[in-house]
């Protein structure tokens, strides 16, 4: 082989190793356009409670409405698959939540002086005094959860490792063991142990545990718990839906409402949308257009979940009333869902060009110099070595294993 010819395949080895998968960023918008159907249903101003009990609002509902909750695993599962392998540090991650708090903060304020121009939505107190600190008042659930697991992520890693390889597994297996059974029953404990970031961190494990310690399992195994996730679910529904049949009135409208196997990070929710991401992390293709617009996957979540945008889409503008006894109804739910998603989208365009002019030129500029400024205070470098990024401790503990 020539010098040419290796330099050829190294170039062409980094520019691969650099680009992102396709397969994944395209995950990354049908997981997204799920979390969209999901809040479609969930806060629209007809609740699918009011329109009559039939098996095709049933199937409407498992698809539509529980969408978004395996919509939820499949994207921190896209972004925690990439943290597992490589070291976190505190300042790394405050770097990132620095970068994504200028995110949040653009929207929430742009669509705050938005919606107090047009006036199309009413906004509540709570809702301004958010919109100025979206991270600390929960603005946007998703966002604030992430926020935190990245601040704990470097100590959550390292007490990972520190317990090694068995400890780990076992750690898993009995979340999955305990947890797994405890979602699907009604009215149980299991959402205290899952909430906002105990839920990702739930997943973390899981996932850690899968690609540090075990063997990976082929596209058939991937489908076979994918369809089993989805049989559980089918089943939890069929109950659900003869529960119903038993029923009226106000009960009956209170399982409607309440009960569904799939609650947040629950066992089918898990057993469709991890194999789900796997077996697209399995392929690989570079798709330019792609990569592109899924970089805006987040802003879509963030425009469409801020309460006013919401009230005015999901209540004012597509009322599920309007719409629910149209020919294709689900057809003309996916159209307007396609159509959220690209204005969106196309918002977000504008906000990543006014970025790249401005505070992308030299991202985290400014956190850097907080941070150097404030790790040369005398009480900060009195705190214990951990607070600093650790790679000795690292290497330290590899050596003891």
């Amino acid at each position: 082989m020539t010098e040419n010819m290796v330099v050829a395949k190294a170039r062409h080895a980094s520019t691969t190793h650099t680009r992102r998968n396709s397969s994944i960023e395209l995950l990354r918008i049908i997981a997204m356009v799920m979390i969209l159907s999901h809040h479609f249903v969930l806060h629209n101003g007809s609740r699918l409670s009011a329109f009559p009990l039939a098996p095709a609002r049933e199937v409407f509902s498992f698809f539509f409405l529980n969408g978004g909750k395996i919509g939820v695993v499949i994207f921190f599962s896209i972004s925690t698959w990439f943290l597992i392998s490589s070291e976190q540090s505190i300042k790394k991650n405050f770097t990132h939540i620095w970068l994504m708090e200028r995110e949040l903060l653009f929207w929430s304020l742009t669509l705050l002086m938005v919606f107090v121009c047009i006036r199309r939505s009413p906004l509540s107190p709570v809702t301004t005094l958010s919109s100025f600190l979206p991270v600390i008042t929960n603005l946007w659930w998703y966002a604030t959860a992430y926020v935190m697991f990245l601040a704990v992520l470097p100590f959550l890693q390292y007490a990972l490792r520190t317990m090694g390889r068995k400890r780990h597994c076992q750690l898993a297996l009995m979340l999955l063991l305990a947890l797994g059974p405890l979602s699907m029953l009604p009215l149980s404990i299991f959402s205290l142990f899952t909430i906002n970031v105990f839920g990702f961190i739930y997943i973390f494990i899981v996932l850690s545990c899968y690609k540090l310690y075990l063997k990976k399992l082929n596209n058939k195994q991937l489908w076979i718990i994918l369809v089993a996730g989805l049989a559980i679910g089918v089943l939890g529904y069929l109950v659900k839906y003869g529960a119903m049949l038993c029923t009226s009135g106000t009960m009956r409208t209170a399982i409607s409402d309440k009960y569904t196997p799939f609650i947040d990070f629950s066992l089918p929710a898990l057993m469709i949308g991890i194999p789900m991401f796997l077996l697209f992390n399995h392929m690989h293709f570079y798709n330019k257009p792609i990569n592109f617009i899924a970089k805006s996957a987040f802003a879509v979540y963030l425009i469409s979940e801020y309460p006013a945008m919401r009230n005015w889409l999901w209540i004012n503008v597509f009322d599920l009333k309007t719409i629910y006894y149209k020919p294709f109804m689900p057809l003309y739910v996916i159209g307007i869902l396609l159509a959220v998603y690209a204005g969106c989208t196309l918002c977000d365009f504008i906000r990543r060009g006014l970025f790249a002019l401005t505070v992308d030129r030299h991202p985290g500029r400014w956190f850097d110099a907080l941070w150097n400024k404030v790790a040369h205070w005398s009480w900060v470098q009195s705190l214990p070595k951990l607070m600093n990024d650790y790679p000795t401790e690292t290497k330290a503990l590899n050596s003891l294993e």
